[in-house]
């Protein structure tokens, strides 16, 4: 059965964190850094601070992303966007 357009978006989110994430299951700072500046590239720009980002998605403070807290940063990204496309504050 073929993936409709929101399925393939879903995967995509999830693999990429995979393959950032690694074995741990988890993102470590610099892998955080390293997603954002690669796959996020106008979020950096918008983010004065990669580290205190970080620090205010890490709702455990465990020093590290897991899938829920990176789940939050691409809620927030999709909801900067949409006020980017309507226009809105």
């Amino acid at each position: 059965m073929e993936l409709t357009q929101l399925e393939e978006a879903i995967e995509k989110l999830v693999t990429t964190f995979l393959s950032c994430a690694g074995q741990e299951g988890s993102m470590t700072p610099d892998q955080f850094r390293a997603l954002v500046q690669l796959q996020l590239p106008s979020l950096v720009q918008d983010i004065p601070s990669l580290e205190e980002k970080m620090q205010e998605l890490d709702v455990n403070k465990d020093h590290e992303l897991e899938f829920s807290e990176y789940w939050k940063l691409m809620g927030e990204v999709a909801k900067a966007i949409r006020r980017e496309d309507t226009g809105k504050q």
